[in-house]
């Protein structure tokens, strides 16, 4: 036979919980704290002009890094989802 167990006090039962409760969100709030930050980063933008590519402009401005990432850096800050890029749109160059 299984054993049934009451609570017998309930408002401990509940202050126990809400405990719980307040520290996992107070830690959440302490771990996000830290990684949040007040530097403004500043980027070159370039204008897209008829017939460039995503690797033509890379190439031209990249600082040391493989292209590759250079690339993927550039889709990513500006929420490319592919490499199409159409004439008069402004890129964000990391």
């Amino acid at each position: 036979m299984r054993r049934r167990y009451r609570l017998k006090n309930k408002r401990r039962f509940a202050a126990f919980i809400i405990f719980i409760v307040m520290v996992t969100v107070f830690t959440g709030m302490i771990a996000n704290a830290g990684t949040t930050s007040n530097v403004k980063q500043e980027y070159k933008t370039v204008k897209v002009k008829n017939g460039d590519t995503l690797w033509e402009i890379a190439s031209a401005h990249k600082n040391n890094k493989d292209i590759r990432e250079y690339i993927y850096d550039m889709k990513k800050l500006n929420n490319l989802q592919s490499d199409i890029i159409h004439a008069g749109q402004i890129l964000l160059l990391p």
